[in-house]
């Protein structure tokens, strides 16, 4: 659905994430590191909400101008265009989970699987548990971004998307540098800690089911809830996508996702709530069931 406004409430997030990075900068002599690395990861996590934003089309009627917003690579690792033909890909939900098809899929195909020997086996294994998302998350789609990065080298698209990111990684890194800010904190606290707290949202996001929604809901607080734009509502964001994080609460309401996540991939009750469930424990199968039942070639 095209976007015919302007989206103040978007472009006020925005301008405070800019605002909280040019504070953290410019004052980061008088911050406690360990308070500056939590600031950064809230930052980078809000503004890859922000980013996850702009691809759907927001906050303005114009598409260069909604790029703009997200296309500097302050968490340094993904580049923008990257992430915008992986998300929408990610959104023909007749592919949703499935390994190959789904680019946002943690899921093995069954026969990739079965290859993996007991010590490769270990890094999947960790990341369908949520300590190991996060702790090895931000690593794992750091290595899984760049490994297809390489592999476009050879083209003169890939090339130039591969060039334009590294040309905007060095100017944050001299930016960065400039401040006076470590840029290993920089590092740390924006790709690692804002990457895993990205990564926290969208650890239980989908699962697979025989009947009803594959996307969940985490009923989260006003908080997380503003972190993540609101985006925790996934089952509503998936039926809705070009709908503004501000009036995605309104929509959630009127589909009654509640009960569709509950009956379907899930209803948490909070980021608490998966913690609690998953933190050691592992969230569903490595392989993907539905292949794995169906008995499909891969």
């Amino acid at each position: 659905m095209e976007q015919r406004r302007i989206e103040w409430p978007t472009i006020g997030v925005a301008a405070v994430i800019g605002t909280g990075f040019v504070a953290v900068l410019a004052g980061h002599e008088r911050i406690p590191l360990l308070v500056e690395l939590a600031l950064l990861a809230v930052l980078g996590a809000w503004y890859n909400s922000l980013q996850h934003e702009v691809i759907h089309g927001h906050p303005t009627p114009w598409a260069a101008l909604n790029t703009a917003f997200g296309i500097a690579p302050l968490g340094l690792v993904v580049p923008f265009a990257v992430y915008r033909e992986s998300h929408l890909a990610h959104h023909r939900d007749e592919h949703l989970t499935l390994p190959g098809a789904d680019p946002e899929s943690f899921y093995l195909a069954p026969a990739t699987w079965q290859r993996y020997g007991v010590v490769r086996s270990v890094v999947p294994r960790a990341m369908r548990t949520l300590a190991g998302r996060l702790v090895l998350g931000p690593l794992v789609a750091a290595v899984r971004c760049w490994s297809q990065l390489a592999a476009s080298l050879p083209t003169r698209r890939g090339a130039a998307r591969v060039a334009g990111h590294l040309i905007g990684i060095a100017a944050v890194v001299v930016i960065v540098e400039a401040s006076g800010l470590p840029v290993w904190v920089y590092v740390v606290g924006v790709a690692w800690g804002g990457g895993a707290l990205s990564l926290l949202r969208s650890f239980a996001e989908h699962r697979v089911v025989d009947h009803g929604t594959q996307s969940a809901v985490v009923s989260a607080g006003r908080v997380m809830s503003l972190l993540y734009l609101n985006n925790n509502l996934h089952h509503s964001h998936h039926a809705r996508p070009w709908v503004p994080w501000y009036e995605l609460p309104r929509v959630h309401a009127e589909l009654d996702a509640d009960r569709l996540a509950a009956e379907g991939a899930g209803l948490y009750a909070g980021y608490g709530d998966i913690a609690r469930r998953y933190l050691l424990r592992q969230f569903g199968s490595v392989a993907h069931p539905a292949i794995e039942q169906a008995g499909e070639p891969t």
